[in-house]
């Protein structure tokens, strides 16, 4: 389990909050009490004791040198609860805005246009956003050591079972093979894959994926940067070429 204070931030708690608070618990009533357990100056503490009041974690007892005491723990899961509640309206009226944000989206990428992204984070964002893809298909150009083993296992699991769960075909043109039990898992059904010709093998560390009317490309994670362009023309252009290298690569057999 994760450290309180780990939790409590989670939660949207300060660190000073989360150290009154947790201090208050253990007994603490005064703010002088406060201040011994926290090492925290006076203006911190009183400012902490004023924010958990306004979330409901703490009272005013009224009673002189003791006067605030914490609400029980159970508070936080009403906390829990109620940010619950405010996540599932926000998702309902994100979903009823998603139609006429798109429709406005898709006028603007009428003009061509380039995105730079820079940041392991800002990658692994941009890349999840193509399973966002009108048209269910992704074609990919991929090195063998490549951004997405590179970051960790963990992210190529979860994204191509994402993309799997999603019904999205792909074709995949690697350096290599991948593990067959991997291949059955993730790729049955809904993808082709083969290796490119030797000719282009080993001269390129760069990931390529073509959908829609884009094209990202995906950096090594040393430089951990991606670059989509979006473009109709540009888009056909690169499956031209990806349809060359399709029609000289090789079944992968592993």
């Amino acid at each position: 389990m994760q450290e309180p204070h780990a939790i409590l931030a989670r939660l949207g708690l300060a660190e000073s909050e989360s150290a009154v608070y947790l201090a208050m618990l253990r007994g603490a009533r005064t703010a002088r009490d406060i201040m011994k357990i926290t090492r925290q100056k006076r203006p911190t503490v009183y400012y902490a004791i004023g924010k958990l009041e306004e979330r409901g974690l703490v009272r005013d007892t009224g009673r002189g040198d003791e006067r605030y005491a914490p609400e029980p723990p159970e508070r936080l899961s009403t906390i829990v609860a109620t940010r619950k509640k405010e996540l599932d309206a926000l998702a309902a009226e994100v979903k009823e805005l998603l139609p006429s944000l798109t429709m406005r989206a898709h006028g603007a990428e009428k003009r061509p246009h380039v995105a730079f992204y820079e940041g392991a984070e800002a990658v692994k964002g941009v890349i999840m956003e193509t399973l966002y893809c009108r048209g269910r298909h992704i074609d990919s150009i991929a090195p063998k050591d490549n951004f997405f083993w590179q970051v960790g296992h963990g992210f190529a699991d979860a994204y191509v079972g994402e993309r799997s769960a999603r019904k999205i075909r792909t074709r995949n043109l690697w350096e290599s093979p991948i593990d067959a039990k991997l291949r059955k898992r993730y790729y049955a059904g809904l993808s082709e894959i083969r290796l490119l010709p030797k000719v282009v093998q080993g001269r390129f560390a760069t990931t390529v994926f073509l959908y829609d009317d884009k094209v990202l490309y995906i950096s090594s994670l040393e430089n951990a940067y991606a670059l989509l362009v979006t473009s109709q023309e540009h888009h056909d252009t690169m499956t031209a070429f990806f349809d060359g290298l399709w029609a000289g690569s090789t079944l992968a057999t592993r």
